[in-house]
This record gives structure tokens, C-alpha cells and sequence, in this order.
């Protein structure tokens, strides 16, 4: 959907899915949204109004030069100061902090009056997949070296070819990793290590986002769909699923 390197922000995102969501539910089907990117996820379900600020790269560009100057602590007092809300959601995450400071240069604003919802009228169910620590971190690990097999080298080989100025950083574990390689400043396995210690840290962030959310009902990950949904409505009539967000 989106060229390496082009802005694609969760406002994009929330249109985007949306009309997929929209388009689903017209043929009849049940539309399942499955990932775990919390941000996204809240972002759409509870109907944030981020749409209407649109991306300024300039402005953010600015930012970005400022954070690499002065650092993220004097960029999050700065936020702290505009608007303390914000800057809880933005610590230990230069990206959101970049974007509540641009949101605030942009409308005058304070950015977390931005977020104020308008849910759309969907019944949800909320299902998280509830893995032993143990078994995630060999299923991370299964999974980096399914990407090194399937060929995560040769793309990244082939990224920098067609486009040479994209920040590999923000294009997913490992892409980063893949380019050093490529420069001869890492070998394969640290490259490989550093992937996988990276994921592992990502995906434990994800528990902790989701945890916060009491309308997420935790099932076994291997268990059968309709298993899993008698399991999630085990202690309400159809709670999760019934009442609009």
C-alpha cells in the first residue's frame, strides 16, 4: 500500500482500514483486525480525531533535527509544559513525541484534545493470545531466522537499490540490522541476535499496551475459533462483543 519511505501515520491508517472495515461488513463478513500495534488498533476502535491534522514534513523535519540537537529529555519538558497528558503517552517514544509537539506547532492545540473520540458504531470483540514468556521468545526467535531464510537480506539488498535515501530504521525489525550487514559493519549472526533481542523487547511492550485495556478477553493461542469465542464470552452474555465502543 505504502512506497518505503513515504509518511503512512495512524490518521492514513484509520481511513484506510475503516474503508476496508466498511466494505467487509457490506458483503456480509465478519471483518477481523489482527496485529499488534496498540496505538493502531485504539486509534481505530475508539475513533481518535486525528485525521483532520494532516502530516507537516517540514515542521517535522525541524523536530527531528531539534531532537537529535538537544535530546529527548528537553523535547519532552517542552511537552510536559504544553500539555502534560501528551507527555505521558509520548515518554520512551521519540516518533510520538515528535508528533504531539507537531500536532501543538500546527493548531495551537494541546495534542491529547485532539485524541477526543467519536467510536464508530461497531460491536467488538476483543481477543488477546495468551502466551507463556517462555514459548514467546522461541516463537520470536522461529520467526527471525523464518525471515533470514525467506530472503530478509536479498530485500533489504533490493530496497537500497531502488530506494537509496530510505531510513531502513523505520521499516521494521531487523531492516537496520540487514543494512549493516550488507556495509560489513555487522556479521549475519549479531545481526541475527540483535534482531531478535529487538522483537522480543517490542513484543513485551505489547502485552504491557494491551494489559491496560480491560476490554480484552485472553484466550490460548492454539485453541480452535470457536473454542476461543465460547471461552471469551465465559463470564458475560456476549459482553465484549455486544456493546458498542
Amino acid at each position: 500500500m505504502v512506497e518505503p519511505g513515504r509518511s503512512f501515520t495512524v490518521a492514513d491508517y484509520r481511513v484506510v482500514a475503516t474503508r476496508a472495515i466498511e466494505d467487509i461488513a457490506a458483503r456480509q463478513r465478519t471483518p477481523v483486525l489482527q496485529g499488534g500495534t496498540g496505538l493502531y488498533v485504539r486509534a481505530l476502535l475508539d475513533g481518535w480525531n486525528l485525521a483532520a491534522v494532516p502530516a507537516n514534513p517540514a515542521l517535522r523535519e525541524q523536530l527531528e533535527a531539534r531532537l537529535r540537537s538537544d535530546g529527548v529529555p528537553a523535547l519532552e519538558a517542552e511537552l510536559q509544559r504544553i500539555d502534560p497528558a501528551a507527555a505521558a503517552r509520548a515518554q520512551r517514544n521519540p516518533r510520538r513525541l515528535i508528533r504531539s509537539l507537531e500536532l501543538y506547532a500546527s493548531t495551537g492545540l494541546p495534542p491529547s484534545t485532539l485524541r477526543r473520540a467519536t467510536p464508530p458504531p461497531w460491536r467488538v470483540l476483543l481477543l488477546g493470545l495468551e502466551v507463556p514468556f517462555d514459548e514467546l521468545d522461541r516463537r520470536i526467535e522461529r520467526r527471525v531466522d523464518r525471515m533470514l531464510e525467506e530472503g530478509l537480506l536479498e530485500e533489504v539488498r533490493g530496497l537500497r537499490a531502488r530506494y537509496p535515501e530510505v531510513d531502513l530504521a523505520g521499516l521494521g525489525h531487523g531492516y537496520r540490522e540487514m543494512g549493516a550487514v550488507l556495509d560489513g559493519t555487522m556479521e549475519l549472526p549479531a545481526a541475527r541476535t540483535s534482531t531478535i533481542r529487538q522483537v522480543r523487547q517490542y513484543a513485551r511492550r505489547q502485552r504491557t499496551w494491551f494489559r491496560a485495556d480491560p476490554r480484552v478477553r485472553w484466550i490460548p493461542p492454539d485453541v480452535e475459533p470457536a473454542a476461543a469465542l465460547a471461552a471469551a464470552f465465559i463470564g458475560g452474555e456476549g459482553e465484549g462483543f455486544t456493546r458498542p465502543l
